[in-house]
């Protein structure tokens, strides 16, 4: 069986316009996105664009435009566009991923709510402030009343209380942005760098209503907050790996950085940095190869649940030291998975296949199902391995 890697790496020197010309295989496929979605976590969204576009025009043609991880992965291609500063592009791929969700799916639920919210935070960046205004007021509709008290109500809020300054209704823009730190001091706490980040924004929104005085008081917070935050700071500096001897030589750091990810919460800078590094590791080492198919594929259309899945693979690697992908690696990765969505849902919202699996645990069938998808992914690999 050929390293994913270097399949991977092969299908990188891939032209757009040859790739895009020919069909791909599932295998192919399914390694093409997880590569994409590897690149976006890595921040390199120049190419993590280029190969989500050639898996989107592939899906489309062998799944259709309703199916759910295409919907899903146009989202994701509309953030990279984001990223990469692309505005115009993040802007047109939200409001494809905005209509198709409504079409086939709801336009009155969570995830279309959130949608709009992506096209309006969109719209701020590109100083379209009218318009930006009602697609969040939209969305906060349609989320408010779920009574949900999660990051993506609070994050609704902020983005919401951003229009409202821009469009000069400063007392509004202070109301929602006091709701949305409301929550954040709830899931996530005063002491972390995203909610220092919302106190300056508040602080803004005083000055533009002309209260000083309360401007100056979180100003002080806000300096508070910075000191806790540094006494906190204990970053470590990861190496960037040229091949896979000087890997091996950092097999321990990346079996911490795998523990790290799976162990902690997704808002946590030093979380992120800890599966960017375990992806950097994955791609260069020899001491690990994971397939992925559509049997593992389908539980990991959100990103979090795929970081968490290689790390999990990894961690399997490591530990008991046998690097090839196997249904025992396959299980304990899918099961360090699900520990990990349920420890972030608050954060990652609910995500449907992560529940199958969680009712599948409930059940007593989760092992057995993990299981024969292994079986499936590793019979579909040695087909394809006789092919070439």
């Amino acid at each position: 069986m050929k390293n994913w890697k270097i399949t991977l790496i092969t299908m990188l020197l891939i032209s757009g316009a040859t790739a895009s010309a020919q069909t791909l295989s599932e295998s192919q496929a399914a390694k093409m996105d997880s590569m994409a979605v590897a690149l976006f976590v890595k921040g390199n969204f120049s190419k993590s664009i280029e190969l989500m576009n050639i898996w989107l025009a592939d899906r489309c043609q062998s799944k259709g435009e309703q199916d759910s991880l295409y919907i899903r992965r146009t989202t994701l291609l509309a953030k990279a566009y984001f990223r990469d500063r692309q505005i115009d592009k993040a802007i047109e791929s939200i409001d494809k991923a905005i209509n198709l969700y409504g079409k086939y799916k709801s336009d009155n639920d969570t995830i279309y709510a959130f949608y709009l919210d992506n096209k309006a935070l969109y719209l701020n960046a590109k100083e379209d402030y009218k318009s930006a205004l009602p697609v969040v007021r939209k969305a906060l509709d349609i989320y408010e009343p779920l009574n949900k008290r999660d990051v993506d109500m609070a994050t609704i809020l902020i983005h919401m209380a951003e229009a409202c300054y821009f469009n000069k209704l400063y007392q509004d823009a202070i109301k929602y942005e006091l709701r949305g730190l409301d929550l954040y001091k709830e899931l996530i706490g005063e002491d972390t760098e995203a909610y220092v980040s919302e106190l300056n924004y508040l602080k803004l929104y005083y000055e533009g209503a002309g209260e000083k005085q309360k401007a100056s008081r979180v100003e002080t917070r806000i300096n508070q907050l910075v000191d806790i935050i540094k006494e906190k700071e204990n970053q470590v500096e990861y190496a960037q790996f040229a091949s896979a001897e000087e890997c091996r030589e950092h097999n321990a750091d990346a079996l911490t950085a795998a523990k790290t990810y799976l162990n902690g919460r997704i808002d946590d800078k030093k979380c992120v940095e800890a599966a960017a590094y375990l992806m950097g590791w994955a791609q260069a080492s020899d001491d690990i190869s994971i397939m992925i198919g559509d049997e593992n594929l389908y539980y990991l259309g959100n990103q979090w649940q795929m970081l968490a899945y290689f790390c999990g693979c990894s961690e399997y690697a490591l530990e008991k030291q046998q690097k090839d992908f196997s249904q025992e690696m396959h299980i304990a990765a899918m099961k360090r998975t699900l520990e990990h969505y349920k420890a972030n849902r608050t954060l990652t919202g609910i995500v449907a296949e992560m529940e199958t699996l969680s009712n599948l645990e409930k059940n007593g069938k989760l092992e057995e199902t993990l299981r024969q998808d292994a079986e499936k992914i590793l019979k579909a690999a040695a087909q394809a391995e006789k092919k070439e």
